[in-house]
């Protein structure tokens, strides 16, 4: 029977559709809508009115797709953006009446953890791994061995929050990249000296989530989404560099124009990519693997073993 799962993100929503069995997932629909959920957040701690009404709309829409789908049931889970915000109740309140899907939010060690349940369910095994989610409000990394998960955690900084807390120029100037990089670097440093020791040559760096995909589909040149093309794709730390050089000589509307790039995310892949390189340099990676499978899918799966307890 089909199950479905949906991710309140900082910058998107996500919807997945699928049918479950094991540890596999067979998709059936998956939607991506930027909202933009977090925009203003750093600085006011609430919700923007115009970004609920518009995610309530979204949700509105998924919930349509769901019965379409005859989805039996639903674990809608709200992140980073839901957690600090001062209105999330009612936002969730209002997401309830208008929509009846209930969101559940979940801790910083939650989404990390799901987040590896749904790396990890469709990866080729490594004897270590380092998964990074990149999200709009936050970070999730987990440290794995042979597919168990040894240390997890979060890190309250994402896309969306060092979009608006460092980048004021368009293009971003020599201050705007000095700024930046300034402050992942000491983030990193200290993530570093708590968990470094535990990463090794052989471990593998995964990537997953909008920036990493993204990332992976620039690289590509591709027009269209991919899942098939990005999933299990390898990107250097050399084409990296060559990416965002280009990156950050065009204009945010010049970026809207680039292949393998969606529009929505022109002002946010700067940070993004940014992070991306300090978390390879300050642990010493050469390559990252992308994972298409993550947060969305963990929560799907977890879903599953729920609904057979149930049943």
């Amino acid at each position: 029977m089909p199950l479905a799962s949906i991710d309140v993100g900082s910058n998107t929503l996500r919807l997945l559709i699928g049918i479950v069995e094991g540890n596999k997932i067979t998709r059936l629909r998956c939607e991506m809508v930027t909202t933009r959920l977090a925009a203003g957040l750093n600085s006011s701690r609430l919700l923007k009115a115009e970004n609920m009404e518009k995610s309530i709309s979204v949700l509105k829409e998924f919930s349509n797709l769901m019965s379409e789908h005859n989805a039996s049931h639903l674990k809608a889970i709200g992140t980073s953006a839901m957690r600090e915000a001062k209105n999330s109740e009612e936002f969730i309140g209002r997401v309830l009446s208008g929509t009846g899907i209930k969101i559940e939010v979940i801790s910083g060690r939650e989404e990390a953890e799901l987040t590896a349940k749904g790396v990890l369910s469709d990866l080729p095994k490594t004897a270590s791994s380092f998964i990074i989610d990149i999200g709009g409000g936050s970070t999730e990394w987990i440290l794995c061995e042979d597919s168990s998960i040894i240390e997890m955690g979060t890190i309250p900084v994402g896309v969306v929050k060092l979009l608006e807390s460092h980048i004021i120029s368009d293009p971003p100037s020599k201050s705007d990249l000095l700024s930046i990089n300034g402050y992942l670097g000491k983030i990193l440093n200290r993530l570093k000296a708590k968990v470094g020791h535990l990463v090794s040559i052989d471990t593998v760096l995964i990537g997953t989530a909008g920036t990493i995909t993204t990332l992976a589909s620039i690289d590509l040149g591709i027009d269209a989404y991919s899942h098939e093309k990005i999933h299990r794709y390898n990107i250097s730390l050399r084409r990296l560099y060559d990416i965002s050089e280009k990156l950050i000589s065009l204009s945010c509307s010049d970026r809207k124009n680039l292949k393998g790039l969606e529009p929505e995310r022109a002002d946010l892949i700067i940070p993004g990519i940014l992070f991306t390189i300090k978390i390879m340099e300050t642990f010493g990676f050469n390559s990252i693997l992308v994972s298409d499978n993550g947060l969305l899918e963990g929560a799907l799966l977890r879903l599953s073993e729920e609904v057979y307890k149930i049943v």
